[in-house]
C-alpha cells in the first residue's frame, strides 16, 4: 500500500506565506516497496548534507545551522517513516521546523534554496493526483481498492467498515419476511440498504478526511443509487466502470476505473483550455509570465495552469508584481512560476499544475482572469 500525505488547500496557503532567509525544498523520487526504501533514505541524507553545506556560508548562525541539521537528521533517522513511502517525497525545512509530504506523483530529485518554499511539486499532487480509490459495494460485501499510477492495485483495510448489509441489520439475510407490523419486502430491504450505506459512508469519511482524490463507485442498482443518496464525499466520479462487478479482481477493477479517472481529468483540462480560448480576444486570459505575475499580485487570476516541470529563476516585486528574470538560480532568486502560483492561491484562485503539452501555448503558464485587462 502507498502511504500518502496529500496537502490540503489550507496547507498550501500556509506554506505559501512562509518566509525564512534559508528555506530548503527537497523533492525525491521514492519507492513504496519497503525493502528498497533504504536507498531513498541514503539519497535524502546526501541531499540534506549538501544543502546544509551550501547554506553554511554566513546566511545562518552556528546555532541555526545546528537546528537545521537536527531537523533533517530527525527525518533521516526515522525508521518507521522510511518503511512507509509512496512514489515521491517532498520535504520543506528551515531551522525552525520541517514538513514532509509523501506523494503518488513521479518527481525528480531536486533541492531548491530560497527565502520561500518551492510549491509547484505539491500543486501537481493536489490538481491531478495519480492515485484514486474504488469502492466496490454490494449487498453481500464491500471493499476499498487503492489505484495508483504504476503499482498493482490492492485492497485498503478501512476501520469500522461493515462486512455486508445483513450484519448491519443484525440478520442472517435482509431478504426474509419481517414480523407483523414491520417493514418487509422491497420497502424493508431499502431501509436496510440505507442503514448499510450510511455505515459505509461513515467509515469512508474517516479514510478520506482532508483528501480530495477521485472515488470510483463500483455498484449496481439499487445499491448504487441508495449509496449515492447518503454519500458525503464530493469527488465521486460519474459513471460505472464497464464489465466489472463486486466479484471482479482488484486488477480488473483498477483497469476499468482508470478509464473513468483519465476521462475525468481530460474533461477538466479541456474545459479550462476551451475557456481560455474563448477569453483571449476579450483580454480575460494571458500566457505572458510578466503579465500574469502582475495580475496574480493584484488578485486578478481566477485559474492558473502552470508547467510542473519548468522553473524560471528571478524575483517578483511584492507591491507591483514586476518580474526581474535571472539567467541562473541563486540565493537571491526563486522560481517565479512557483511564486505566481502561491499568489494565486493566496488570493482565492485555483492552480492546476500540468505538463507543457497540456498548456494552450508555448509559455510555461496560462491564466484565466477575473476581469478584462
Amino acid at each position: 500500500m502507498h502511504y500518502v500525505d496529500i496537502p490540503t488547500s489550507t496547507d498550501i496557503r500556509k506554506l505559501a506565506r512562509k518566509r525564512n532567509p534559508v528555506s530548503l525544498s527537497f523533492t525525491l523520487r521514492t519507492t513504496p516497496v519497503t525493502q528498497d526504501a533504504q536507498q531513498d533514505r541514503t539519497k535524502f541524507a546526501n541531499l540534506a548534507h549538501q544543502a546544509v553545506q551550501e547554506v553554511s556560508d554566513g546566511r545562518l548562525t552556528k546555532a541555526e545551522v545546528a537546528e537545521l541539521e537536527a531537523n533533517l537528521a530527525d527525518i533521516v533517522e526515522d525508521d518507521a517513516f522510511w518503511e512507509r513511502q509512496s512514489e515521491s517525497l517532498v520535504v520543506f525545512a528551515t531551522p525552525e521546523n520541517v514538513r514532509t509530504f509523501r506523494l503518488p506523483n513521479h518527481l525528480a530529485d531536486t533541492v531548491e534554496i530560497s527565502d520561500r518554499f518551492h510549491l509547484t511539486p505539491l500543486l501537481r499532487a493536489v490538481a491531478f493526483p495519480h492515485n484514486a480509490l474504488a469502492l466496490v459495494l454490494g449487498q453481500n460485501s464491500v471493499r476499498v481498492i487503492e489505484i495508483t499510477g504504476d503499482r498493482p492495485a490492492g485492497e485498503v483495510k478501512v476501520p469500522d467498515m461493515p462486512d455486508d448489509a445483513a450484519s448491519v441489520a443484525g440478520k442472517s439475510s435482509i431478504l426474509g419476511r419481517a414480523p407483523k407490523g414491520r417493514l418487509q419486502g422491497s420497502e424493508g430491504q431499502k431501509v436496510h440498504l440505507l442503514a448499510y450505506s450510511r455505515r459505509v459512508d461513515a467509515a469512508l469519511r474517516r479514510l478520506l478526511a482532508g483528501r480530495d482524490i477521485p472515488l470510483v463507485l463500483v455498484a449496481h442498482e439499487p445499491m448504487r443509487s441508495i449509496f449515492l443518496s447518503v454519500c458525503n464525499y464530493d469527488n465521486v466520479l460519474h459513471g460505472q466502470p464497464e464489465s466489472v462487478s463486486e466479484e471482479s479482481s482488484d486488477a480488473e477493477i483498477a483497469s476499468a476505473s482508470r478509464q473513468l479517472i483519465d476521462a475525468h481529468y481530460d474533461d477538466l483540462l479541456n474545459g479550462v483550455r476551451d475557456t481560455y480560448a474563448s477569453r483571449v480576444n476579450d483580454r480575460r486570459a494571458s500566457d505572458s509570465v510578466s503579465e500574469v505575475a502582475r495580475l496574480a499580485t493584484f488578485g486578478a487570476v481566477e485559474t492558473l495552469l502552470v508547467n510542473m516541470e519548468a522553473a524560471v529563476p528571478g524575483t517578483i516585486d511584492g507591491v507591483t508584481g514586476e518580474v526581474v528574470f535571472s539567467e541562473t538560480a541563486g540565493p537571491d532568486t526563486y522560481d517565479v512560476l512557483s511564486e505566481i502560483a502561491s499568489r494565486v492561491i493566496q488570493t482565492g484562485g485555483d492552480v492546476l499544475s500540468v505538463r507543457q503539452k497540456d498548456l494552450p501555448g508555448s509559455t510555461p503558464l496560462a491564466a484565466l482572469l477575473r476581469y478584462p485587462i
